[in-house]
């Protein structure tokens, strides 16, 4: 379990730069598919069921004005930062592991 940090910009308004600190990569992997959950569920405030493809949560996060992860490392005590493209990456991982 890698202690993790997510650098989030939500829209082009600076004052919507936030952060989440996870336990770990597939925490914050569930916190990154939560957000998509929460705009859903806001978009569509009447709908009893969510449902959403993996593919929409990668599009959101390509979408994003900012994101990116901050990951421990133990061996060197240092976060080792990730971008998009590698968020993306866990999140597909992260879907997978959670449908099987």
């Amino acid at each position: 379990m890698s202690h993790t940090i997510l650098l989030v910009q939500k829209t082009s308004a600076a004052s919507s730069k936030t952060y989440i600190e996870c336990p770990s990569v597939a925490k914050a992997m569930d916190e990154v598919i939560s957000m998509y959950e929460e705009y859903l569920k806001n978009k569509f405030p009447h709908r009893e069921r969510i449902e959403f493809d993996v593919n929409e949560v990668l599009e959101m996060v390509y979408n994003l004005p900012d994101c990116a992860a901050l990951v421990f490392d133990p061996r060197t005590a240092t976060y080792i930062p990730h971008d998009k493209s590698w968020i993306q990456k866990q999140v597909i991982a992260r879907a997978q592991s959670r449908a099987s």
